[in-house]
């Protein structure tokens, strides 16, 4: 989904979204008079949902508020319960601006006395998922290898990535799961 204000992205969104076509599909079996004719003026993608995806969309977005005010809840536990650790909590959103939390990603400060890697393999072993989003492109074997990326050449994002974790967040997390994360993590960083 593509939400903008600016009518020259949601012109150029149209297009690429169905093979680069310069106008709706579907206005060719609507339209009263024939309207067969179409040109492609772009190497575009196919990128319609699929009606079913549309529908649990559609069902989902009704419920998107109440996701978020929960996740907001989670990560202020989060805030709180992992405050004075040596980690770098994740910012928040500018005053009047809404954070969707759809991650909390936590970075190890310098005085944490373990490495990420097993961090992550101490939170595994305590039966905690984590994640690391995201590994840097430079890192990635296409580009890394296209274009003869090392990780020297990124100094900032390589620091960053080899201290980031993504801890569990999902608007049906209860308190007493966050609290075992907490606890977890608690474990895993001294």
């Amino acid at each position: 989904m593509l939400v903008t204000r600016d009518p020259e992205i949601a012109k150029r969104a149209r297009v690429m979204r169905l093979h680069g076509i310069n106008r709706d599909a579907f206005d060719r079996f609507t339209s009263k008079a024939p309207s067969w004719f179409y040109e492609i003026v772009a190497p575009g993608y196919k990128y319609n949902m699929t009606d079913t995806a549309a529908s649990l969309g559609i069902h989902q977005l009704k419920k998107a508020n109440v996701f978020q005010k929960r996740r907001a809840y989670i990560a202020s536990l989060y805030d709180e319960s992992l405050a004075g650790l040596p980690i770098i909590r994740p910012p928040h959103a500018a005053s009047g601006d809404l954070h969707s939390w759809h991650l909390y990603v936590i970075q190890l400060a310098d005085e944490a006395s373990v490495a990420r890697d097993v961090f992550i393999e101490r939170l595994f072993d305590q039966g905690i998922g984590c994640s690391v989003h995201y590994i840097p492109l430079h890192l990635q074997p296409y580009w890394r290898d296209t274009f003869r990326l090392t990780p020297e050449m990124f100094p900032v994002s390589q620091r960053i990535y080899e201290r980031t974790i993504s801890l569990p967040i999902y608007s049906r997390m209860d308190n007493a799961s966050v609290a075992r994360v907490v606890d977890a993590v608690k474990l895993a960083i001294s």
